[in-house]
Order: structure tokens, then C-alpha cells, then sequence
């Protein structure tokens, strides 16, 4: 996997070092003539170049006979690494002749340096990633080669900066990158301007320790300093066996591939198991939502206290309506609204969709028909709340496809685009949310009313109007919340159930404290700048959260990634703290659109999560995809990915 240094936020690599003189080198393999080929293997096996100092006119011997730069002659400082360079076709140097060893290079230079070097045969995808580098333009296809390769991911303002400088500790960062290396920072730094704080330290240590720097004189490395192109050259040629080491095969089809990763769920908002975490060790509701919506105010609000809210449950072409009673399990009383009559029946009753109406069949044979019916039971608002007579209702095919039983509310049935759209209609506050099976009842009672108060605003938040393809406001699944009514309410026999209820209960107030069915008058929400927050809410973190414009791509200012070593903590007891998922070799070709997939690339963003995930076939053509679309493509739990590897 491409492996990130300590947080680096500037420069991305340089960009691909194409000639000054507007030429690019032809492919890098073979060498220019057989005789050069010759010379190489020969020689291959007597000498091997040597890692020295960055400064040092001591090198490796001459590896072809390609005539010398005219400003670096045998026995000038790099002498080596720059006749290394060109006969490896990394660099042609200038038109006039020259190599200008001492000139700084731009990031745009060493981009192509480093798309030469190590894949100069890969073919890279058209994509726009920054917006000063355009299709077509210089650098263009070595500096998408490098997002490709896991080696940058630009600046935080989209850009890349092609023709500025490169520091000595950029450089050191993308070859760390590109070698793929897992390295062990030492405790104690070999310079003395460079502490285990520093920026880019691993990849500078790990430079020091393979030999492909030794810093200067007076023990400093000076990483801000802008390197220069001799200087470069014994970087790269310095690293090439790590570099080279790491260049993906293309001749083989895996049968499958193996995915490591962390964490479940898109990433943006609220880590469940974070929460669980975080309530563990003491934290309260509110400094639980305040962490993971970044700016919210937890508001005790009188907005839609009492307020019914529509959720979507089945649309099947026909379905059977039968009650329960709760005190006995026997059939209990239900009744029907339809054209004007009210039907009352202890039996099933049908209902099919029939010509666009809603046709509805009682057990004695009567028939009624409309364009609408409303289905109410026993011990509810709508019917006799104390009535002894309280009941159940199931619905068959709900949540997905399973059966939903409903203790509160009651049943709209209408019929859209040839189906019956069976919803139910209940107070939001508490009805709704003591049916909401978002989180285990078991967990502690801070995660579980910080999840009543996120699944309160996500819910007010779209309660301004109702959907046209549901005529609801949320769906009962989790494309919306997931919804399982009395399941939840009665979970472990009512034990579970009644904590869950608790919670719920504590975010709110009633206009008659003493009475728990009474009418909600105010309830906890999140809001941020005077308008209700969309809370959404995920599983559990590979350790950082996402921001919403990383998941859906607009910025949302509440929903801004942050550290979230809570997911991964002991407390947290998180079954996906570290997963593994393999994906066959059909679903992943089939994820990019190639013939096949040899091989698997990806560069992550600020969240350690993927941004790009690159795949090359065995014919050399690549495709490129956003992790967000490999997650859904080859139903991986995250993007939170650690490898991905071919056995």
C-alpha cells in the first residue's frame, strides 16, 4: 500500500521532470543500443553503484557511453547518479547540452524523473487531479502516475504547484511513498535540525538509513531546503533498487485479491462504536455530538416537539393486515378507513392494489375500494390509548423483506406507480425513535442518547416535505434509518427495549412530566447556525473520521473529518477495528471496467482513507476509480484500507 509520512501537507511530488528543452526521453527500457545493453551487463557484474553523501563527487562507475554533459565532466560532483540518469533514459538533460547540475528542481521535473524511473510504461488514465495541471499539458501523465502510485495527494487547496521548487524533505517523502517501505522511525534523530516531531521525519530516517542520504557536514539534513538537480540524481539513483523493487508485475491475472481494512460505514458524522467508546470513559451526551459534528449546538427545542412523521415500510402489490394482542397473543381488534367507512374486524384483512385504487377485503367478504385506506389498532393515540383491548399490528415484507410489527401510530395505504406504499404515520420524538435500531441497547446510556438525539435532527431534517416516489419522510431501512418498530421497543423480552426507551425519554420533556405518553414539548436537536443539522451517523472509523465532501463530495461545515482513535480503542470493543475481505477477480475487472486486473494501487487522503484506487490490466491499459465506488462496486465494509494484495 502507499504508505504516508507524518503529515504532509505540502508540495506533492514534483512534477515529471520532462526535459527543458520541451522533449521527453523515449521509453525507458531497452536502452538506447545493444552496444549500451552490452556495456551494462558486463559491467553489472563487477561494480554496483555505491550510496554516498549528498554533495560527494564519489560514485558509482560509469554504467554506458553516452557522451558527458558539458557542465558535468568526469570528476565533478554527482558525475555519477547524472550519467546514471540518462543512460536509464530518466533525463536528456538541456538542448544546449547541459545537465545545470545545480539548478533547484521543480516538482513538475522530479514527477517525470520519478514516472521514468520507476513505471515509465504504465498507461495512465486522462483525469483531472489539481487544478493547475491539465490533460495534455507538461507533467501531465507522470503527475497523475504519482497520485496513481500513492506518492501525493497534492495541496489542501487542490493544486499542485508544478513549477515550484522541491525541499530536500518533500523528495525524501515521495520516494518513502514509492518504495512502499515500513520502517521504524529511530527514537533519536541522525540530524540535529530534525527532531521525531518533524514533518516527513520517517521518510527522512528512512532515506538516512538505506543509505540514500547522509545530510551534510555539520550533521544537519536542512529538509526545507530546495534541492537541486545533481542532487536529485543521487536521491533517485541512490533509492532505484527500492524503487524498482516495488514496480508492479503486469503478467499475471490474480484469482482474487485479499483487502485489509478498519471501520464500517460511509465515515462522515458520528462513529457509533467511537461513541461507545467515548460514553465508556465518562463523556457526556453532549460532549460526545460536539466531538463528531464539529461546531453544533445541543439545543433543548420546541421545533416539531409534537410533530408525526411518515416512514416508508413496503410496497408489494398486495398484502395481509393482521393485529395481536399484547396481553394475550391472540387476534386482536383492527379497523379500516376507507370511502367513508369505517370496517372493524378481529381477522386478516386483505389489501391489493387494483387498477391504481386501493381495493381492501375483510374476512366476511366485503369489498371496498378507493384511492386510499388508513388501518388503525387498539391502545394507540388513534384508537382508545388505554383500552385493554391494545395491540400489534405486522406488516409483511417490511424493513427490507421481513415482517415489522407496530405498537404505535397508524397505517396509511395509497397506491404509487403501480403499488401499494404502505407507511406509517407516528410522533417523530418519541414513537418514531423508540423503534430506532440504530444502536444496541446494551451500550451505555450516554452513546444511546447521543444516537436518540442523532437520529432525532437526521429525521427533523427531513421532515420539511414529503418524498414524491414513497409519500413519506424517511424509509424504515438504512438508506434513510433503520426503523424495526415494536422489535426494538420489545427487545430481550422489554429489558433492552426499556433502556433504549429511557434514553430516548431522557431527551426530551413532556408537557405532563408524570405521564409517559403524554405530548413531547421540547427535545434535544443539533443545530449549527439557526438551521437543524444533518446528523448523519456511521459504524466506526479506521481511526479518522471523513469529511462530507470526501464521502458525497459538497463541504458540509459541521461534517469536517477529525482524529477518531475512540472507533479502535480497547472500550469500543469494535468487531471491525481490523478486517479482511477477499474479492474475486471478476468483481474487481468488472469494479474498473478492464479485461482484467493485474494489479492494485491506491493514494489516501487526510482521513487515511482511499482516495483513488488504480488497477492495470495485463495489456498495460489502467483505470482509476474513487475508493468511495470500489467500497460500493466490491461491497467492501470501508475505505479505510490498509493493502491490497494478490496471493
Amino acid at each position: 500500500m502507499p504508505v504516508r509520512s507524518a503529515p504532509f501537507r505540502g508540495p506533492a511530488l514534483p512534477p515529471a521532470a520532462t526535459t527543458p528543452s520541451g522533449g521527453r526521453p523515449a521509453p525507458r527500457r531497452p536502452l538506447r543500443s545493444l552496444l549500451a545493453a552490452a556495456l551494462i551487463a558486463a559491467l553489472a557484474l563487477l561494480v554496483a553503484p555505491v550510496a554516498v553523501p549528498s554533495g560527494s563527487a564519489q560514485a558509482a562507475p560509469r554504467l554506458c557511453t553516452l557522451p558527458d554533459f558539458t557542465d558535468a565532466p568526469v570528476g565533478t560532483p554527482f558525475y555519477d547518479d547524472i550519467i546514471w540518469m540518462a543512460c536509464n533514459d530518466i533525463t536528456v538533460g538541456y538542448a544546449d547540452g547541459a545537465f545545470k547540475p545545480g539548478k533547484q528542481v521543480t516538482r513538475g521535473e522530479i514527477a517525470a524523473f520519478l514516472y521514468r524511473q520507476v513505471d515509465p510504461d504504465v498507461k495512465v488514465d486522462q483525469k483531472r487531479d489539481f487544478s493547475d495541471v491539465n490533460p495534455g499539458g507538461a507533467h501531465f501523465e507522470a503527475i497523475s502516475w504519482l497520485v496513481d502510485a500513492g506518492a501525493t495527494v497534492g495541496r489542501a487547496d487542490g493544486t499542485f504547484g508544478p513549477n515550484d521548487p522541491v525541499t530536500r524533505g518533500e523528495l525524501a517523502a515521495f520516494l518513502y511513498r514509492l518504495a512502499k517501505a515500513s520502517f521504524t522511525p529511530p527514537s533519536s534523530s541522525p540530524f540535529t535540525d530534525l527532531g521525531p516531531g518533524s514533518a516527513n521525519y520517517r521518510a527522512i530516517t528512512w532515506a538516512a538509513a538505506q543509505g540514500i542520504t547522509a545530510g551534510f557536514a555539520d550533521q544537519t539534513f536542512k529538509q526545507q531546503r530546495n534541492i537541486t538537480r545533481g542532487q536529485a540524481s543521487a536521491f533517485l539513483h541512490r533509492a532505484d533498487s527500492h524503487l524498482v523493487a516495488n514496480r508492479p508485475p503486469f503478467d499475471r491475472v490474480p484469482p482474487s485479491f485479499t483487502v485489509k481494512g478498519a471501520g464500517w460505514g460511509h465515515g462522515a458524522g458520528m462513529s457509533q462504536y467511537g461513541a461507545r467508546a467515548m460514553a465508556a470513559g465518562g463523556h457526556s451526551v453532549e460532549q460526545i455530538l460536539q466531538y463528531y459534528y464539529t461546531g453544533v449546538d445541543v439545543t433543548q427545542s420546541t421545533f416539531r416537539a409534537a410533530s408525526n412523521i411518515r416512514v416508508h415500510l413496503a410496497s408489494p402489490e398486495t398484502t395481509t393486515i393482521q393485529s395481536t394482542k399484547l396481553n394475550s397473543g391472540t387476534a386482536g381488534l383492527q379497523r379500516v378507513r376507507i370511502a367513508g367507512a369505517v370496517l372493524e374486524t378481529r381477522g386478516a384483512v386483505r389489501i391489493d392494489e387494483d387498477g391504481g385504487d386501493v381495493l381492501v377485503t375483510m374476512p366476511d367478504g366485503t369489498r371496498k375500494r378507493s384511492s386510499a385506506a388508513i388501518v388503525e389498532w387498539p391502545g394507540t393515540r388513534f384508537w382508545s390509548p388505554d383500552s385493554s383491548e391494545a395491540a400489534t399490528v405486522r406488516v409483511p415484507a417490511a424493513n427490507g423483506s421481513q415482517p415489522l410489527d407496530l405498537r404505535h401510530g397508524k397505517l396509511l395505504v395509497t397506491v404509487i406507480n403501480g403499488k401499494l406504499n404502505v407507511v406509517t404515520e407516528l410522533r417523530m420524538n418519541d414513537e418514531y425513535l423508540y423503534g430506532l435500531a440504530e444502536m444496541p441497547s446494551s451500550w451505555p446510556a450516554a452513546a444511546l442518547q447521543a444516537q436518540a438525539v442523532a437520529g432525532r435532527s437526521y429525521a427533523l431534517r427531513n421532515m420539511n416535505s414529503l418524498k414524491a416516489e414513497c409519500g413519506c419522510h424517511v424509509w424504515d431501512e438504512v438508506r434513510s434509518q433503520k426503523f424495526t418498530g415494536w422489535a426494538k421497543e420489545n427487545e430481550g423480552g422489554g429489558s433492552y427495549g426499556d433502556r433504549w426507551k429511557a434514553a430516548v425519554d431522557a431527551t426530551l420533556v413532556r408537557v405532563d412530566p408524570r405521564d409517559p405518553t403524554s405530548t413531547v414539548k421540547t427535545a434535544k436537536s443539533l443545530w449549527y447556525d439557526g438551521s437543524i443539522v444533518d446528523a448523519t451517523y456511521f459504524s466506526s472509523s479506521g481511526g479518522h473520521t471523513r469529511s462530507a465532501r470526501d464521502v458525497w463530495g459538497n463541504a458540509v461545515p459541521y461534517l469536517q473529518g477529525r482524529p477518531d482513535p475512540h472507533s479502535l480503542a480497547a472500550a469500543a470493543n469494535n468487531p471491525n477495528a481490523s478486517w479482511t475481505q477477499s474479492v474475486s477477480q471478476s468483481t474487481m475487472a468488472q469494479a474498473f471496467g478492464l479485461p482484467n486486473v493485474s494489479t492494485v494501487r491506491f493514494t489516501l487522503d487526510d482521513a487515511d482513507s482511499v482516495r483513488y484506487v488504480t488497477a492495470t490490466a495485463t495489456n498495460g491499459d489502467t483505470a482509476r476509480i474513487t475508493g468511495n465506488q470500489l467500497r460500493a462496486r466490491a461491497g467492501l465494509k470501508s475505505t479505510w484500507i490498509s493493502s491490497i494484495t494478490a496471493p
